[in-house]
């Protein structure tokens, strides 16, 4: 892993690779785009798709992984990122194999990512056809603008710039016309698309808001103005009952007087079925109209003491509304009851009781109105029981109704409900007596001509894309046709008439053509006339070369290699141990106490030391592999690649005990030497460069020499 890293040393990548992913991580987590409800436009992936064509492999992936954890953070949803993910793999794959950048973005969100979004919307969060298509196109067209956009940025990197690593073969021209297209075309048309239907989605959302407002407000007042009316007459004849209570000679006048009274408000009031006046302990007296007074007769006593509106309106003794009741005793409907205390001398003395029929209180054409409108209604008393409902939401009456709030992708000011499976937007509006009213729609209502527009647009920009394609290459073809010939002819394989035809697409090419003409007659002559001087200067100069040559490789003394042909040599070699991962060896050798042969003995027998030592080299490397110099004055280097290099430590010391057991011979004498080696043998870490490499081994040398000469001090890398 550290050999793999050591590549990527470069401080310059390093700091590229640490400010895409902060980009990366701020745009995510800050710089989202709302534009549809809770859909918003992540740009982020943009640093991920760049660093993948500025930066290596693995300091791209750590741009990734900044992309794809913040892109979590905010979205809490591992399919999405998983698709960004895809993404970038994918690209990947299409890049790496010289393939156009922006072909492979396109391709993979019309191809995987699309089809991907549509199923997860679609099949998973359960959301319809149109919402479900619109959501993919929008999470397309956000993966195709962060393309187009990394592909821009790139293309204002200067060429030279380091950080260019992607740098496939010279693209057809009609790529380039394709990606100018786009950028300058597509993008612009996405863009607006996307602002537009933003905006249109946001006003709708508030026109069907106010609607639904405004049709729970009717619907309030409407209800609202008859429960207070109602209201008022049950008020007013309790107040009534009591004005002839205290003005009737005896009892008996006094009932007569209070039944023709109730008989004649419950007759006149179409909302009211049936009006009671009970005494203080609840018992029924009198009942109204004449039906329920017969009934009466038969059934008493009839008591409502038990009745919760009854001991409300004692406490109270105010006039009360109750929720939703069915009546007993007279009939069995669905009511609600209005009751006014009777209040004699400041005690309750019992109450006046109106039965209102439930459906006396909704107005059916109010109501057909509103759902001909595509508005569902829904209404609740106090208890929240279910009043009304429009008939496609399948409630119960009297059921009890409990808002399950939700949220949908699309919607971001209007609140949701769901009602089963399927999500509503609404409206409600509340009166003073507790009553709930309301007003729903399909959230289809607000998006509906929008997704249309959109898919429109969708397949205006498709359609959009393969014309540009075309034109392209009906444009490129004109434009790179003469200069294919323009090729051809100055390669000679096209003659001049069937040039001049071609070239005539415009006045720039053809005047470059006529002038390549001229230019290659011109050419051609001066060509003949050199070929023949150059063809005599070379044979000269090749023999006089490989001489020059062999002798400015060789060192006079000892006719090793000298220092200029061992960097050469040894750079190639060491290039290609590198590359392919071979194990070499480096060893500097040093004659020990040199300057006192010199001393002693004379130069003379010092030169005959070093070309001894030479010789001990030369004959000991003998593969051609080997490279043996004299690298300065008594001191040698050797660099050793190959399949044997776990020997080559054996081998140094053989050559180190040969140079101390062979003397040198000179006028009788015996002159004997030690040599110290120092060794640097590379077989796991190739990430060194060659001159550090050279310093290793001068001072594994000099350990040799200060640990008392004579010795082999070796590093393994």
């Amino acid at each position: 892993m550290r050999r793999i890293f050591n590549k990527y040393t470069s401080l310059n990548d390093w700091a590229l690779c640490l400010v895409l992913s902060v980009s990366a991580i701020c745009i995510n987590t800050f710089g989202a785009i709302p534009i549809y409800g809770t859909i918003s436009i992540y740009i982020g992936s943009i640093f991920a798709l760049l660093s993948l064509l500025l930066l290596p492999l693995l300091l791209s992936l750590i741009v990734l992984s900044a992309t794809l954890v913040s892109f979590y953070y905010q979205l809490n949803d591992i399919t999405f990122v998983l698709v960004q993910a895809f993404e970038y793999l994918f690209v990947l794959a299409f890049v790496r194999k010289g393939l156009n950048f922006l072909v492979a973005v396109f391709s993979f969100w019309a191809f995987i990512g699309l089809p991907i979004i549509f199923s997860i919307m679609y099949f998973l969060a359960r959301l319809d056809l149109q919402t479900s298509s619109f959501i993919s196109i929008t999470i397309g067209l956000n993966g195709g603008v962060c393309g187009i956009i990394a592909l821009l940025v790139y293309w204002f990197i200067p060429g030279a710039s380091q950080f260019k690593r992607f740098n496939p073969p010279p693209p057809r021209f009609s790529n380039v016309v394709f990606e100018l297209c786009i950028v300058s075309v597509i993008l612009p048309t996405i863009l607006v698309t996307l602002v537009f239907t933003w905006r249109s989605t946001e006003e709708t959302e508030k026109q069907i808001s106010k609607e639904l407002s405004s049709a729970a407000m009717q619907f309030e007042n409407i209800i609202s103005g008859r429960m207070d009316h109602n209201v008022h007459t049950v008020s007013s004849a309790a107040a009534t009952l009591i004005d002839l209570s205290n003005t009737a000679s005896d009892e008996t006048g006094n009932i007569d007087k209070q039944n023709q009274y109730l008989n004649a408000i419950a007759k006149s009031n179409v909302d009211i079925e049936s009006m009671v006046l009970t005494e203080a302990d609840g018992n029924v007296l009198i009942a109204a109209p004449q039906k329920y007074s017969d009934i009466l007769e038969q059934l008493k006593p009839i008591s409502v003491a038990d009745r919760y509106y009854f001991d409300a309106t004692k406490q109270t003794q105010l006039p009360y509304v109750s929720k939703v009741l069915i009546s007993k005793g007279l009939e069995k409907t669905d009511i609600i009851a209005i009751t006014a205390p009777i209040i004699k001398e400041g005690k309750f003395d019992g109450l006046v009781q109106a039965s209102v029929a439930l459906v006396s209180l909704i107005n059916p054409r109010a109501i057909e109105t509103v759902e001909n409108n595509d508005i569902d209604i829904i209404i609740t008393d106090k208890a929240d029981a279910v009043i009304y409902s429009s008939s496609s939401l399948a409630l119960a009456e009297k059921s009890k109704f409990i808002i399950n709030r939700a949220g949908h992708p699309f919607l971001r000011q209007t609140p949701v409900m769901l009602m089963g499976q399927d999500p509503y937007i609404y409206q409600f509006g509340e009166n003073t007596h507790g009553w709930k009213i309301y007003t729903l729609a399909s959230p289809n209502k607000v998006f509906a001509s929008i997704v249309d527009y959109f898919l429109f647009i969708g397949l205006t920009i498709l359609f959009s894309v393969i014309l540009i394609a075309i034109l392209a290459s009906r444009l490129a073809s004109k434009i790179t046709f003469p200069l294919v010939n323009l090729e051809k002819f100055l390669a000679y394989k096209l003659q001049e008439d069937d040039l001049l035809p071609q070239s005539n697409i415009s006045r720039e090419i053809a005047a470059v053509t006529r002038s390549l003409i001229k230019a290659r007659a011109v050419s051609r002559n001066f060509e003949e006339q050199l070929k023949k001087q150059v063809s005599d200067k070379t044979r000269a100069l090749k023999e006089l070369n490989e001489k020059l040559f062999e002798t400015s490789q060789r060192d006079a003394l000892t006719k090793l290699y000298n220092r200029g042909a061992f960097d050469s040599l040894a750079e190639n070699t060491f290039e290609t141990c590198i590359r392919n991962k071979i194990a070499f060896t480096i060893v500097l050798i040093d004659i020990d106490f040199f300057k006192k042969i010199n001393d002693r003995y004379g130069h003379i027998v010092g030169d005959k030391c070093i070309i001894h030592v030479a010789n001990i080299l030369q004959n000991s490397c003998k593969r051609n592999s080997d490279i043996v110099a004299r690298y300065g004055g008594e001191e040698y280097i050797l660099l050793l690649s190959g399949t044997q290099h776990e020997k080559h430590l054996s081998f140094i010391e053989e050559i180190h005990r040969k140079v101390q057991q062979t003397p040198v011979l000179f006028e009788g004498k015996s002159i004997r030497m030690t040599v110290s080696c120092g060794v640097v043998r590379v077989a796991q870490d190739f990430s060194t460069d060659f001159d550090k490499l050279l310093s290793l081994t001068d001072e594994q040398l000099y350990k040799s020499k200060n640990n008392g000469r004579n010795q082999v001090t070796t590093l393994d890398l």
